[in-house]
């Protein structure tokens, strides 16, 4: 089940380094999350998140591939997409449609985050 286990966290470290890629294609962020960026502040934010949402995805597809660091990378993975859904919900109707997409990938990929670190801890106690 470790097998499984690792293969999960490189999904959903993909999962989380795709919108990283957003960093270097600031262009796209309009369109991805459709919102308007307003001004060089608020491009400079998106784009630190997108670089965070990179890093987070490598911690994860490192700890798969080494072998190392897995309760790390799970709860840095679960911390940073269950805060989202928790402020999706909160920040609740006014929230657009393709955020209502994001939030919904993150739903699914805690989901296979979970999965595979149950799986992969119940059969280490076994």
């Amino acid at each position: 089940m470790e097998l499984l286990y690792r293969i999960l966290l490189v999904v959903v470290g993909i999962i989380n380094i795709l919108p990283g890629i957003l960093a270097f294609l600031p262009s796209k962020i309009s369109k991805s999350y459709g919102i308007e960026i307003p001004n060089v502040n608020f491009e400079l934010l998106l784009r630190h998140r997108a670089a965070m949402f990179g890093l987070i995805g490598g911690i994860m597809i490192y700890s798969a591939i080494s072998k190392r660091l897995y309760e790390v990378s799970t709860f840095i993975g679960l911390f940073s997409m269950g805060t989202f859904i928790i402020l999706y919900f909160v920040l609740g109707n006014s929230v657009n449609i393709e955020l209502k997409k994001v939030m919904l990938f993150d739903i699914v990929a805690i989901v296979i985050l979970l999965l595979g670190y149950v799986l992969y801890k119940f059969l280490v106690i076994v």
